[in-house]
């Protein structure tokens, strides 16, 4: 990239040109500044200055307007913040009305080719300070004022890059480069539905490898690694091209096999794979002999649904397992005790309350320029008597499919709400008390009802009350939850996008959602020294945030390297197991004592 200035003729302003890099010339538009060019009629530098805000005025959607001299080039850059906060000044339409421009204009605009690559102008950005973030650049073609593109825009388009390459990197297994079980399910119903067309049968095949644990954790991970490398490619040589191979995860592998005449021609294919995959496999310096088990169902005569299809596959290949290991079963009708275990689970659920068995754990959220502890998030765990820790990856999704998450979502805000005034009972400052708000408890009827009660029976200050909703709940219905979420802040709630990057939330609708934080998702945060892309998008973020007038919170900061990287950038808080894991109240009392400048001078954690 090169960085040259050039005087006007009219004005010695000086403004930073980038052309564009001659090894990027040729192709299309993909990735280059030209997909975000807006023509914006420009203003000459002899234009005064009321001509230049009445446009401001009559266009309330007009953020920036390129200041050019009369060869067309860019020479500055006007932006509604800084021409209105001069015109509400006492008199200034008087003093400054018939100024030209070029008195009140940025003399230090980006300019930027239209041919120049995306990444390259997000780093000069960067570079250059994120207030351009706010104002925006020029683009310049073949050396003449082209248009001018947003921040907003760049950030968006950096995002939507970003999901769409993790959108190519989540349909693939990274390990053995088979499709993953994303992909798999699309192509399953793909050829569900060409085998109605022929009228032929498919056959699902699970396939799950033989005492792999032991072996990896015998022999280490980078050899069960490689068996898996291994196993997937004498599994994809031995289907034919219009088969599927897919990895579901672990040592799970599934087959789609197309096209059969009958039920029986299954076992031909099946059988040849048992036999290769029986062949000695050499790793390093072992050699290694596995086996597999394998389950099949078949489409149509086992379901005609790919979700149950998949379900019994599944129940067939752990009868497999269970009869001894290395064969393969067809389903049959009562190997369904399996499916039995998850409305069990769910059964376990519904008494989980009344048993007592959820509880709360609290994560810190750090102030970074204070080093101190400004609020905690609040994260629900269960501990069954019998089956241990549950993950809430496991009993999430039930609760929300089944409804349970409704009262359960009310035990945790009235458990927060709880823990939050005993905690100021025992001596301790106020302390922010952030709660996950699911969909489905977004989206109730009763929810706005069922917090003013809260607020009303427990008598909190509702300003140390946070909820933290994800991009996507809100966008469901952007219309809807703006009404609700003005709502809640009228009650003097806090409220926070959580995850934020991860959707595809509209920047027009975050200007009108009244939200006080926007949480950094943690897949940004991991590694992101390693990550150009990801410290790009949390600095673009960071400065989202401020030109928004937005705290920004970093999660996930798992170490002193990315708490100086987000620190740095000037995220205001984050929260992760480099300060402190979840933990229960006891445990974070015990934390706090052991930390004492976290919370400053306090009596209760001197006692």
């Amino acid at each position: 990239m090169y960085k040259e200035s050039f005087n006007t003729s009219l004005s010695l302003a000086q403004s930073h040109y980038y052309p564009s890099n001659p090894a990027d010339q040729n192709g299309g538009s993909a990735g280059k500044v030209r997909m975000l060019c807006r023509y914006v009629e420009p203003v000459l530098l002899s234009e005064n200055c009321l001509s230049v805000l009445n446009r401001f005025i009559a266009n309330e959607q007009l953020q920036s307007i390129s200041v050019i001299d009369i060869n067309r080039r860019a020479v500055g850059i006007i932006d509604r913040g800084k021409i209105s906060d001069i015109f509400l000044k006492p008199f200034s339409r008087d003093l400054l009305g018939k100024k030209p421009i070029g008195e009140l204009m940025d003399a230090d605009p980006i300019v930027v080719d239209i041919k120049a690559g995306i990444d390259d102008v997000a780093q000069i950005i960067i570079d250059s300070g994120m207030r351009h973030m706010v104002s925006g650049f020029i683009i310049h073609e073949n050396g003449f004022y082209a248009g001018m593109a947003t921040g907003l825009s760049l950030l968006e388009e950096i995002t939507h890059r970003k999901q769409r390459e993790l959108f190519a990197l989540a349909h693939h297994d990274q390990l053995t480069g088979l499709p993953n079980r994303l992909l798999f399910k699309d192509r399953l119903l793909q050829a569900c539905q060409n085998a109605d067309r022929n009228n032929s049968t498919l056959a699902l095949v699970f396939v799950d490898i033989d005492r792999f644990k032991f072996i990896n954790d015998s022999m280490g991970h980078s050899t069960g690694d490689r068996l898996l490398q291994f196993f997937a490619e004498r599994l994809a040589k031995n289907v034919r091209q219009s088969d599927t191979v897919a990895r579901l995860g672990g040592d799970e592998f599934v087959l789609i096999l197309q096209n059969l005449t009958s039920d029986k021609a299954v076992f031909p294919i099946v059988s040849k794979i048992v036999e290769q995959l029986r062949l000695p496999i050499p790793i390093y310096e072992h050699t290694l002999q596995v086996t597999a088990s394998m389950g099949i169902a078949l489409y149509p005569q086992h379901g005609k649904i790919v979700d149950d299809l998949i379900h019994k596959a599944d129940i067939a290949m752990y009868e497999v397992k269970q009869r001894g290991r290395n064969s393969c079963l067809m389903f049959a009708a009562g190997m369904e005790q399996k499916s039995k275990e998850r409305v069990s689970l769910e059964t376990h659920l519904r008494k989980a309350l009344e048993r007592g068995e959820l509880s709360l754990c609290y994560q810190p959220q750090i102030d970074l320029k204070q080093g101190r502890v400004r609020g905690v998030e609040a994260l629900l765990r269960w501990r069954h008597p019998e089956l241990g820790n549950i993950s809430p990856a496991t009993f999430i999704p039930i609760a929300e499919e089944t409804g349970l998450i409704v009262p359960i979502g009310e035990w945790v805000l009235r458990e927060a709400i709880s823990q939050h005034i005993d905690w100021l009972a025992q001596g301790l400052p106020p302390l922010r008390m952030a709660v996950n708000i699911s969909a489905v408890q977004f989206q109730h009827d009763g929810f706005l009802v069922m917090i003013k009660q809260l607020i009303a029976e427990y008598g909190i200050n509702s300003g140390y009350l946070e909820l933290e909703l994800t991009e996507s709940v809100v966008m469901k219905h952007a219309e809807k939850a703006i009404k609700t979420l003005t709502e809640l802040r009228a009650l003097g709630l806090k409220l926070a996008i959580d995850d934020f990057g991860t959707g595809y939330s509209s920047l027009n609708y975050l200007r009108k959602f009244p939200i006080d934080r926007i949480k950094i998702d943690q897949s940004f945060v991991r590694g992101i020294k390693n990550t150009p892309a990801n410290e790009a998008i949390v600095k673009a973020i960071i400065a989202l945030g401020e030109s928004l007038g937005l705290e920004t919170l970093a999660e996930g900061v798992e170490n002193a390297e990315e708490l100086d990287c987000v620190a740095g950038h000037n995220c205001i808080e984050a929260q992760g197991y480099h300060f402190a894991k979840a933990l229960s109240s006891d445990d974070l009392m015990a934390w706090l004592k052991s930390n004492p400048g976290m919370f400053g001078r306090c009596e209760a954690l001197s006692a």
